[in-house]
Formats: C-alpha cells, sequence, structure tokens
C-alpha cells in the first residue's frame, strides 16, 4: 500500500481548545479508476459539511488516496474539528477505569474458583491428613521392599532331565 496525500486544508488556525481527530477509510470501486479522485473529495467534503451543521469548527483535513488494488482506489481521510459542545471526553480517564474494572473482574473469578477447589479441614483435618500420607508411603515402601528381597528361584534348583534313562 502506498498512500498519497492528495488534498490537505488547515482552517481556522486561531482556534484553541478541545478537539476531535476522525480517521476513516473508504474505497470507490470504478473499474477504470476515472473520477474516483473527484468522488472522494466530494465524499470529504460532504463529512466536513455534516460536521459544519452540528456547529463544530473543522480545523483540518487530510486526503490520502491508494491505487494499487487493480479494480478499486483506497482513500484514507482525516478531520480535526473542534469540539463546540465542551464535552470533551477524558479517554485516558475511561481508559484506565474500563482497565481497573477488567482487573477487578478478573481478580474476583480467580478467588471465587480458588474458593471452590480449596476445602478447609482445620488442624484436626491437617493431622488426619498426614497420617494418611504417611501410611499410603508407609505401605508403598513395604511393598516394594517384599518385591526387591522376594527370594527368587536359582537355575540349579530346576529338576533336569536325565537321558539315557
Amino acid at each position: 500500500m502506498a498512500w498519497d496525500k492528495i488534498y490537505e486544508k488547515t482552517m481556522n488556525s486561531s482556534y484553541r481548545g478541545p478537539a476531535e481527530q476522525c480517521d476513516y477509510t473508504f474505497s470507490i470501486g470504478k473499474p477504470d479508476q476515472w473520477g474516483a479522485r473527484q468522488d472522494a473529495i466530494k465524499h470529504m467534503e460532504a463529512h466536513i459539511i455534516e460536521l459544519q451543521k452540528q456547529g463544530q469548527i473543522v480545523l483540518e483535513y487530510y486526503l490520502w488516496e491508494d491505487r494499487s488494488p487493480t479494480f478499486q482506489t483506497d482513500y484514507y481521510c482525516r478531520v480535526v474539528a473542534s469540539d463546540t459542545t465542551g464535552n470533551a471526553l477524558p479517554w485516558g480517564l475511561i481508559i484506565v477505569a474500563v482497565l481497573v474494572i477488567i482487573a477487578l473482574f478478573v481478580i474476583y473469578h480467580t478467588i471465587k474458583q480458588v474458593k471452590q477447589i480449596f476445602e478447609y479441614l482445620g488442624p484436626a483435618g491437617a493431622t488426619a491428613m498426614s497420617f494418611a500420607v504417611a501410611g499410603i508411603v508407609g505401605i508403598t515402601l513395604i511393598g516394594m521392599v517384599y518385591l526387591i528381597a522376594k527370594p527368587k528361584p536359582s537355575i540349579e534348583s530346576k529338576p533336569r532331565k536325565q537321558e539315557g534313562i
């Protein structure tokens, strides 16, 4: 993708205050690509007229073009406009608040799962559990010693076939 800037305009450079930037892409699918640039400029100007109807002051706008697709032309548009309503959203605070809520949600569900898995047995239960583990280990060791120390039949104790009798 090779974006070429085809349109740029800066207006109202004396404005100071909250502003919002809108970036978007769109495609114009004309097989011969004739007139696509004029259609894109008309599309962007319609967006700007709509912003002005809403009472916003357009500060700057840009239009980039990408002609690499065969049967269409892609456009990338950036419009910067004022927020005349005075309700500029503090996106930094909103993002931090959402992340804190997600973290609390994850921690809550993690702790809830731990409560479901763990069962408290108390001091007597812990002693009984340790005796049960010791008993299982002891029985396993006795069985292993028996299997290792079990007498094996020797080769010489087997009866031999006597030939010639």
